[in-house]
């Protein structure tokens, strides 16, 4: 049941898929919380997702090996870290043309109203909202690691290599 549910949802695409276990998370919500106070107050994924018995893969950016969000970019904002190899939007460069959004098949990219520092809206010359993309980058700036993954006080969350079985199984302990 694993493996079709894997498969029928393409997820072995991802090489740092934010994977939950339902029967350990208690659905506080640190996990978003801890994202949010990170990023600026803009948590970059929801906690739902597909799930089959007790494992759920969150709407969160799963750093695909083969990433078809990066396709059509005009200005090369979403690309990889050169480091890591993480899929990352610079927001300076992104211009919310909604490419990656629209090309992402997981529903991973959401769009923001972007804010100025003192929490005013940009708005552009017909004064509607300046929005632009977001998406998980594995908290590249931290050196400990996704925030959402170290503030799970219950080990429910976790960031699984999908091309790493054992570790999916190892982890749920099936």
């Amino acid at each position: 049941d694993m493996l079709e549910f894997l498969t029928e949802n393409r997820l072995f695409n991802g090489t740092a898929t934010m994977a939950i276990d339902l029967d350990r998370c208690t659905r506080c919500d640190d996990c978003v919380r801890a994202c949010a106070s990170t990023h600026d107050n803009n948590p970059r994924f929801l906690r739902h997702g597909p799930s089959a018995g007790r494992l759920m893969i969150a709407n969160a950016c799963m750093h695909c090996a083969d990433p078809v969000c990066m396709i059509g970019c005009p200005t090369g904002a979403i690309h990889r870290e050169s480091f890591a190899g993480q899929v990352i939007i610079n927001p300076t460069t992104c211009i919310g043309c909604k490419a990656c959004f629209n090309n992402c098949p997981y529903d991973a990219i959401r769009m923001v109203e972007i804010r100025d520092t003192n929490g005013e809206l940009l708005v552009d010359q017909e004064m509607k909202p300046i929005a632009k993309a977001t998406k998980c980058d594995l908290c590249v700036e931290n050196h400990g690691g996704p925030a959402c993954e170290r503030a799970c006080p219950h080990g429910a969350l976790e960031r699984i290599n999908l091309n790493n079985l054992d570790q999916l199984s190892k982890w749920l302990k099936l």
